[in-house]
């Protein structure tokens, strides 16, 4: 929000899904310790999250909640998957390494079929799509390596 000043003017739609429903629940509360906003700027700290009487937790603003939709996903489940479409944007970081092969490979079709052309898909620096699946471009940037959908399929 601070970087996009005409985020208004965007239809913009945050999803976040995980398997575990109390790691889905722990995030709709929003609540984090010191160590998660460690390198997050102390100005956004101080507008974002308010401190708990603990002082050891800071909750994210309601405005911040609000603009994020949560659901519980497997990446196996393909009838459910195939309500995650027309994504821009995956993160799906330091998943796939509790995956066995044939395990990451549907999940790496169910994420494909997920994003629009020209989408990006980004792991985990321990992850790689080079020895589970041919479907994405490999795209290299200056910190980081992502994985894009095709323009044309």
């Amino acid at each position: 929000m601070e970087f996009w000043p005409l985020i208004d003017t965007v239809d913009v739609e945050l999803l976040a899904s995980d398997i575990d429903t109390e790691a889905l629940a722990a995030a709709r509360n929003g609540l984090y310790g010191q160590r998660s906003l460690q390198y997050l700027p102390k100005e956004f700290v101080n507008h974002y999250f308010t401190s708990e009487p603990d002082g050891q937790q800071w909750r994210a603003s309601e405005d911040l909640r609000q603009a994020v939709s949560f659901s519980q996903v497997n990446l196996h489940e393909l009838g459910r998957m195939r309500h995650m479409r027309n994504l821009d944007v995956i993160f799906c970081r330091n998943l796939l390494i509790y995956f066995d092969d044939t395990s990451r490979r549907l999940a790496a079709e169910s994420l494909y079929d997920a994003l629009n052309p020209g989408g990006f898909l980004m792991l985990g620096h321990s992850e790689s799509m080079s020895r589970i699946s041919s479907l994405f471009t490999v795209r290299r940037f200056k910190d980081a390596i992502v994985y894009q959908k095709p323009l044309t399929v």
